[in-house]
């Protein structure tokens, strides 16, 4: 490590003289990555040559008193890595306690490494196996023909939950009416045309309307509350706005409850009548009719209707 040599001239033409040392053993300590050891280098200056020598010794204190008690894996008495000339540093660098030293910062390494990925594949494992549990509730009924907790189990699973999903999307797209009968039929097993059928429709689409009512009434009782109480303020007028818009909304939404009820009466009709077809006379069968008999002057008349 360097010891003295001049700096810098100043103004009155002297020259500033500096002193530097280092511990090399905390210097391989920081730059691995353990940065509490950061105090590694020391350094003075001085305007007199003739007192490098006893800043030098005075730095060099500095730096093994400091790291004297300072210890790390095992490690102790790290001042011995304090160096403040080349020869210090060839004695240290082939020193049994610097390879050693470093054999060990690179074991930790490797540890710690392997320790954060293992930590990784734990978490990552963990949230599988919440996952599995989960999708288990719903479709283990569906993978009774795969041992549990086999790959293809699990794959059962989550195909299962994707198909569960891919088919949310596509209901999504449905019009309200037919999205209602395929709920009905596919989910709760209803066929068309029967009362039960009817019934489940109806229920759906009218709890959908009003919990979306209820949205509704929530949003603007919210914003004419905001409104009372800023009315001082001109920005209030955005919340009033957004009121007249919900309400529109609302009557909007109750139009169309509407209209997909006489959708939904309709498209049951058509089903029912295709599912239970009237019944009508075979050709040529005889017809029956409402006879009476009527006097009519003198005279008993038949009249069939």
């Amino acid at each position: 490590m360097l010891v003295g040599c001049g700096g810098s001239q100043s103004s009155n033409k002297t020259f500033k003289h500096y002193v530097y040392v280092e511990n090399i053993f905390g210097k391989e300590l920081y730059t691995s990555g353990y940065t509490e050891f950061s105090r590694v280098y020391y350094h003075a200056g001085t305007d007199k040559f003739e007192d490098l020598e006893r800043l030098r010794a005075e730095i060099f204190q500095n730096c093994k008193n400091e790291w004297k008690n300072k210890t790390f894996l095992g490690f102790s008495n790290l001042d011995e890595g304090c160096s403040a000339v080349k020869e210090d540093d060839e004695r240290i660098y082939s020193s049994k306690k610097y390879k050693d030293l470093v054999a060990k910062i690179s074991s930790e390494k490797i540890r710690q490494d392997e320790a954060t990925k293992q930590s990784k594949r734990d978490e990552e494992l963990k949230i599988k196996r919440e996952k599995i549990a989960r999708v288990e509730l719903v479709y283990s009924s569906k993978c009774k023909k795969f041992k549990q907790g086999t790959p293809e189990y699990e794959n059962c699973l989550f195909e299962n939950e994707k198909l569960a999903f891919e088919e949310q999307k596509r209901l999504a797209n449905l019009p309200p009416s037919e999205r209602y009968a395929y709920t009905c039929e596919k989910t709760y097993g209803f066929r068309k045309g029967t009362d039960n059928f009817k019934e489940c429709v109806f229920k759906i689409m009218t709890t959908e309307y009003e919990m979306q009512n209820q949205l509704n009434q929530r949003r603007i009782a919210e914003l004419e509350r905001k409104v009372a109480s800023n009315q001082a303020n001109t920005a209030y007028q955005n919340e009033m706005l957004e009121i007249e818009r919900m309400k529109a909304k609302a009557m909007q939404d109750q139009v169309n409850f509407a209209r997909n009820k006489d959708v939904t009466d309709t498209l049951l009709g058509i089903s029912n009548n295709l599912l239970n077809p009237p019944r009508r006379p075979a050709p040529n069968a005889p017809q029956m009719f409402n006879c009476q008999t009527r006097k009519f002057g003198g005279f008993d008349q038949i009249q069939c209707f």
